[in-house]
C-alpha cells in the first residue's frame, strides 16, 4: 500500500513543479545552442535566466511541498484521503518521502544549473587565464589543495547536514499545518500556522545557534584531514576552518519528534473541513 500511496504522491505533487522544471529545461537547451552558435549575448541572458530559474525551482518546490501537504489533508480533498485504507501515519511517511524526493531533485537542479553556468563562462574566459593557470601550477599552490579522499569525506559529511535540513523544514513545516488545523485553531488555520511555524522553529533555532558554537562536535578540517572531533569549533586553533553540527543534528531531532507528534495529531486531533 505504502507503494501505491508514494506513486500517488509523486503524480499528484508533480503538477506543482513541472511547469519550472520545464522552464529550466526549455532555457537550458536554448543556452546549450547558443553556446554551440557561439552567440555570446544569447548566452549571457541565457545564464542570467537559466540561474533565476534554478532559484525559482528551489522556491517553488518548496512552497509546492506545504501547498500539497494542506490540499490533500487539510482541504476538501482531504475527506477522501482520510477514508483511504491506511494508517494516517503511513500517509504522513509517504508524504515525507515524497518531499525529500522533490527537495533533493530541485537541489540538484540548482546544482546542474551552477555548473553548466561554469562551463559557459569558462568557454567565454580570455585566453589569458590559461597563462594564470600556469602560473598557479608552478607556483605549487595546486599541491596544497585537499586530496579527493578529504573532498569526499566533506561532501558527504555536508549532504548529511542538507538532510537534516531538509527533514528540519519538512517537520516543522507539517507539524504547523497540521496543529493549525484541529478543532480548537481551524477557524483560522493560515495565521495559527505562521505563528506555529515561526514560534516552534525561532525558539529551536536560538537553541540550535547554541549549540552550533557550545557543543563539542564539529566538522574540523586541517590540511591533512577531514574529520569529526568532539571540540567545540572555537577549540581548534590548528583548523583550516571548522563547523558545528550539533546544532543541526538537534534541529533534525527535533523534526523528527514533531512528524511523530504529528502522526499522532492527524490520527486523533485533526478536524477536517
Amino acid at each position: 500500500m505504502l507503494g501505491k500511496l508514494l506513486k500517488y504522491e509523486i503524480k499528484h505533487s508533480a503538477r506543482y513543479v513541472s511547469i519550472i522544471y520545464a522552464c529550466a529545461g526549455a532555457v537550458t537547451v536554448l543556452m546549450l545552442i547558443a553556446m554551440l552558435a557561439k552567440m555570446t549575448w544569447l548566452s549571457v541572458i541565457g545564464s542570467l535566466v537559466l540561474y533565476l530559474v534554478g532559484i525559482a525551482a528551489v522556491f517553488m518546490t518548496l512552497v509546492s511541498v506545504i501547498r500539497n501537504f494542506y490540499d490533500t489533508l487539510y482541504s476538501r480533498q482531504g475527506y477522501l484521503t482520510f477514508t483511504l485504507p491506511v494508517k494516517s501515519s503511513q500517509l504522513l511517511f509517504s508524504k515525507v518521502i515524497v518531499s525529500f524526493f522533490w527537495i533533493i531533485l530541485s537541489c540538484i537542479l540548482l546544482g546542474l544549473i551552477i555548473g553548466i553556468i561554469a562551463l559557459n563562462a569558462s568557454r567565454q574566459a580570455d585566453a589569458s587565464l590559461t597563462g594564470v593557470l600556469d602560473v598557479i601550477k608552478e607556483s605549487g599552490i595546486l599541491e596544497m589543495l585537499p586530496s579527493k579522499w578529504m573532498v569526499a569525506k566533506l561532501v558527504f559529511i555536508l549532504a548529511v547536514v542538507a538532510l537534516l535540513n531538509i527533514l528540519t523544514f519538512v517537520g516543522f513545516v507539517y507539524f504547523s499545518v497540521t496543529l493549525s488545523n484541529t478543532r480548537a485553531l481551524q477557524k483560522h488555520p493560515k495565521l495559527f500556522g505562521f505563528l506555529i511555524f515561526f514560534g516552534t522553529y525561532g525558539v529551536a533555532n536560538a537553541i540550535n545557534m547554541k549549540l552550533t558554537y557550545s557543543l563539542p562536535l564539529a566538522v574540523h578540517v586541517t590540511s591533512e584531514n577531514v574529520y569529526i572531533g568532539f571540540e567545540s569549533m572555537d577549540t581548534m586553533s590548528e583548523s583550516l576552518t571548522s563547523f558545528g553540527i550539533g546544532g543541526a543534528i538537534f534541529m533534525g531531532l527535533v523534526a523528527l519528534g514533531l512528524l511523530i507528534l504529528t502522526g499522532w495529531i492527524m490520527e486523533r486531533k485533526v478536524n477536517i473541513k
